[in-house]
């Protein structure tokens, strides 16, 4: 039971310590956000002629060199799409066109370009369409809980239950943050799936808490 309560001890330790270095890298280092969430340059190519993605690949990597680069398909005729680039000078983009026109032989007056400048996401405008709607859900659990264990004590288990979901959100991103690990469009589906296991796990802890005091109960 010692070594148990010990081995608790330093895993509620370590938890705190993680989620202390977390918010001290988030302030520090701040946040790192994927290249379609970051600040980024959108090149809108209008072709009008069916393409292979093979070439337009290879003539952006000839023009962008090393950065990362984002297709997107934007018409279903397959004669447009967007290049997505951290950034882009004149000269990359003039090279750009110049290349894309020669490959495709379209008319040198023809512009086939829109070049458009976009905005860094803020961590505040992707969590913004979550909020209202976890609450809601956490409010309804957590009544569910309180009423489902109430032999257990409404306080308790629901305190336990909304205490457990606070941390282990802010733990997953602590993680995030110590790691650099870029946030993205799979971000807040993990965060959810962590929410589910919380509350499973949680609730599958409090129904044998719950049977074994049914049981010695029913042993009076």
């Amino acid at each position: 039971m010692k070594e148990l309560l010990k081995n608790k001890k330093l895993i509620y330790i370590v938890i705190a310590l993680i989620i202390i270095i977390g918010i001290i890298s988030i302030f520090v280092l701040r946040l790192n956000f994927t290249l379609m969430y970051s600040e980024h340059t959108r090149i809108n190519v209008y072709l009008g002629k069916n393409y292979e993605l093979q070439d337009i690949k290879q003539i952006s990597q000839e023009v962008f060199g090393d950065q990362e680069i984002i297709y997107q398909e934007i018409e279903t005729f397959h004669d447009s799409l967007a290049i997505t680039v951290k950034q882009a000078t004149e000269e990359q983009i003039t090279n750009l066109e110049t290349k894309l026109k020669e490959k495709y032989e379209i008319d040198s007056e023809e512009e086939i370009l829109q070049v458009n400048e976009v905005g860094h996401l803020r961590g505040r405008d992707i969590v913004r369409p979550y909020i209202i709607p976890m609450i809601i859900s956490t409010l309804v659990i957590l009544a569910y809980v309180g009423i489902r264990y109430l032999n257990l004590g409404v306080f308790r288990t629901t305190f336990t239950l909304f205490l457990r979901l606070i941390i282990s959100e802010a733990l997953l991103l602590s993680v995030i943050a110590i790691g650099r690990i870029p946030i993205g469009i799979y971000t807040m589906p993990v965060a959810i799936i962590l929410y589910l296991l919380v509350i499973i796990y949680s609730i599958i802890g409090f129904e044998k808490k719950l049977a074994k005091k049914n049981m010695e109960e029913s042993k009076k």
